[in-house]
């Protein structure tokens, strides 16, 4: 890194004065008094000449003449909060991370790596993603507030989820839940955590508590904004769904599709139509005529607010439709535009996306191959504590099958 003003001049003067020296003693006879003056005010570049010799005369490194690194990592924060360019922001956080912090530095550290991981998330690098929240975490609990600790908590539980680590996320959902009710939190923080723990009690089969949980966030509901409402709304239809009552699972969906104003949160608007979509398309039987309403409210959206992932998961929910719709060649051909992108689908998207390739494949006369391919997908949801979306395949394999 090289020494830029005025970081260098203002470091130099707060070094010579640490030690009581004046200008003409510190530029002693290597260099005029007058030169001196000039570094400290900015006024001149330092070189890599001159940089040495007062590095030598004060006893440092020339890398005391950089500053606080809470500046440039600010200064990182800044750029990555200002662009859209995932990469260069990423390539800012990870050099002035890796640069070095002292103690009192934690908490910009910690909200540098929380923009990275969001940053990571959007390309779809989740590996990469998971590694900065378990830091994240880390740098949390040593800087010891409960606030910070459950949101690193339940930003770590989504990504294991998303990467079908269910039980380690399961394992980060209880402890962002355990920290939130030990510290008091406000509903806000305590419900998105519950709303995580929900889903991942959902996803490996521990419906009793999940249903107990959702009623928990029922009652901290009323507390919460708009927003907030209609995610716990969105997260307690799932539950039911699973528990078999599709009539509370749709009534609380319904709620959630009118609660929300588009305006409000674009984003959540849109996300919320594709995961109605999904639960309308689990249903049994599935209820097509709702989910295509959902997909076609979403469309526009998905062309101006939604990202790469949105446009990914609209793409399956398409082929998905057509599928049902007994439109074959169409599903067929959303599957083959899936193909030729970078894969950016969570876990559970794309093992259904595999899941829809085997069944294409059974109907398309390869009824051994997708039939053996669906066994084995099966096998590797429960293997993975994927409960949940292991039953969802095995009755995908039954219907297909039935169609023969």
């Amino acid at each position: 890194m090289s020494l830029q003003q005025p970081e260098f001049g203002e470091r130099l003067k707060a070094l010579r004065a640490e030690r009581g020296l004046s200008q003409q003693q510190l530029a002693g006879g290597g260099m005029s008094p007058g030169y001196l003056s000039r570094l400290e005010s900015g006024a001149r570049p330092p070189t890599a000449k001159a940089a040495e010799y007062l590095a030598a005369q004060l006893g440092v490194s020339t890398a005391e003449f950089r500053g606080p690194r809470s500046d440039s990592l600010a200064q990182a924060l800044a750029i990555a909060s200002s662009t859209e360019d995932a990469d260069r922001a990423l390539r800012v956080l990870e050099e002035a991370l890796a640069a070095g912090a002292p103690s009192e530095d934690y908490a910009l550290q910690w909200q540098a790596m929380r923009v990275m991981s969001g940053f990571q998330q959007d390309i779809g690098d989740r590996e990469a993603q998971l590694h900065t929240l378990d830091q994240l975490v880390d740098l949390a609990d040593s800087i010891g507030t409960p606030e910070l600790q459950v949101y690193s908590h339940v930003s770590r539980a989504r990504c294991q989820r998303a990467l079908g680590q269910m039980e380690h996320a399961h394992e980060s959902a209880v402890q962002a839940v355990a920290t939130a009710t030990a510290h008091g939190l406000p509903p806000r923080d305590t419900a998105g955590a519950l709303m995580v723990l929900i889903s991942t009690e959902t996803a490996v089969g521990n419906l009793i508590e999940a249903r107990e949980h959702a009623a928990e966030l029922g009652e901290l509901a009323q507390a919460l904004g708009q927003v907030q409402q209609t995610e716990a709304l969105w997260t307690a239809a799932h539950v039911h769904l699973r528990l078999g009552d599709q009539a509370g699972a749709a009534q609380r969906l319904g709620t959630a599709l009118g609660l929300l104003d588009s305006r409000v949160s674009p984003l959540l608007w849109l996300r919320l139509r594709l995961a109605a979509a999904s639960l309308h398309l689990q249903m049994s039987p599935r209820n097509l005529d709702v989910a295509e309403k959902c997909l076609m409210e979403a469309h526009p959206a998905v062309e101006l607010v939604g990202s790469a992932v949105h446009q990914q998961e609209f793409t399956l929910l398409s082929a998905q439709m057509a599928f049902y719709r007994g439109r074959l060649d169409e599903a067929g051909r959303r599957c083959a535009e899936l193909a030729e992108t970078t894969p950016l689908l969570a876990y559970q998207d794309e093992l259904a996306l595999k899941m829809l390739r085997s069944q294409l494949r059974v109907l398309g006369g390869e009824r051994e191959e997708g039939t053996r391919e669906l066994q084995t997908l099966a096998e590797e949801a429960q293997a993975r504590g994927s409960i949940d979306l292991s039953k969802e395949i095995w009755r995908a394999l039954a219907e297909t099958l039935a169609q023969l």
